[in-house]
C-alpha cells in the first residue's frame, strides 16, 4: 500500500535529517513508529504526508507517487494529526471536527448536509455528542484528543496518521484512545501510523513497529523482533530487561537501575 523507497529529506537545502529510509506499510497495519527525540520521526510522518518533498527517493501509495497528488487529493486519502495542533482556537467541538471535511466541502467551504451526517456519525462513534457545544479550551485532555481524533476521522480516510497523540496523557487517557485506533484499524480497516514514546503501550497495540535512530530504520517488523533487550539498550543508551506481558504475551520494557546493576 505504501512504499517509502530510498528517501533522504530534511527541512533546509542541505540537511538530511532523514537518510535513505527503506519502509513497505500494508494496508490494515497499526503501525508505531519509536525512537529518541530527534531521530527524525516526525518528518518521517511530513514526508509520508507529502507536507515535505524528499531530496531523493519515493513515497508511493497504491503505486501513485505523492509528489504529484494535490493537496486536496492527499487530504481524501490520509488524515494526519501533527503535534503542534492548537486547540485554543476559539471553536466548539462540533465546529472544529467540521474542518476535517474540508476536502468535501466546494469553494465557498460551508457544509453541506452530508458534512452534518458524517461529523455526528463521528462523533456518536466516540461517543462525544455531550460535548459538541463545548469550546475545545474547556475540555480535559482525553476529550480534546477525541476531538482530534474525530477531526481526522471525518476526513473519511483509508490511513490516518497521529504524532505523538498520546504524549501528554495519563496511563488511563492514554490507553482510551489507543483503545479507540485499535477498534478503528481491525473493525473499520483503517491503516494507523503514529509516533510513540511509551514503548509498553507500542507494544500491546501496535502490530509493527519501526525503530528508529538518527534519521534511519533502525529495526523493522512485530514488537517481539524489534522490542529486545540489545537493540532498546543500544538505542536509548540504557540498560533494560524485556519480559513477556502474561496476559498479552507481548514483550514489555523494564528500565534497569544502577542500584540492581552494582548488585
Amino acid at each position: 500500500m505504501i512504499n517509502i523507497k530510498n528517501v533522504s529529506a530534511g527541512y533546509f537545502k542541505n540537511e538530511q535529517i532523514l537518510k535513505n529510509i527503506f519502509l513497505n506499510i500494508e494496508r490494515k497495519d497499526f503501525l508505531g513508529i519509536i525512537g529518541k527525540n530527534g531521530a527524525g520521526k516526525s518528518t518521517l510522518l511530513k514526508v509520508l504526508c507529502n507536507l515535505i518533498k524528499p531530496s531523493c527517493g519515493t513515497v508511493c501509495i497504491n503505486n501513485n507517487n505523492v509528489i504529484f497528488f494535490s493537496q486536496k487529493k492527499i487530504a481524501k486519502i490520509i488524515s494526519f494529526l501533527p503535534q503542534d495542533v492548537d486547540v485554543m482556537l476559539p471553536f466548539n467541538a462540533l465546529e472544529f471536527i467540521m474542518f476535517g471535511r474540508y476536502p468535501y466541502m466546494n469553494i465557498f467551504k460551508m457544509p453541506s448536509r452530508n458534512d452534518y451526517i458524517v461529523v455526528k456519525k463521528v462523533m456518536d462513534f466516540l461517543d462525544i455528542t455531550s460535548f459538541a457545544k463545548k469550546k475545545i479550551d474547556s475540555l480535559s485532555g482525553g476529550e480534546k484528543q477525541k476531538v482530534l481524533i474525530a477531526q481526522a476521522l471525518a476526513q473519511e480516510t483509508e490511513i490516518i496518521v497521529f504524532d505523538e497523540l498520546t504524549l501528554h496523557l495519563d496511563i488511563g487517557s492514554q490507553n482510551n484512545v489507543l483503545r479507540i485506533l485499535k477498534k478503528l484499524n481491525e473493525r473499520y480497516n483503517k491503516t494507523i501510523i503514529l509516533t510513540l514514546h511509551d514503548l509498553n503501550a507500542a507494544s500491546e497495540f501496535c502490530n509493527k513497529l519501526a525503530l528508529m535512530d538518527n534519521g534511519k530504520i533502525y529495526s523493522y517488523g512485530t514488537p517481539d523482533k524489534v522490542l529486545n533487550y540489545r537493540d532498546i539498550g543500544q538505542i536509548y543508551n540504557t540498560i533494560v530487561a524485556v519480559k513477556t506481558n502474561p496476559i498479552s504475551n507481548k514483550p514489555y520494557i523494564i528500565p534497569i537501575s544502577d542500584e540492581c546493576i552494582k548488585v
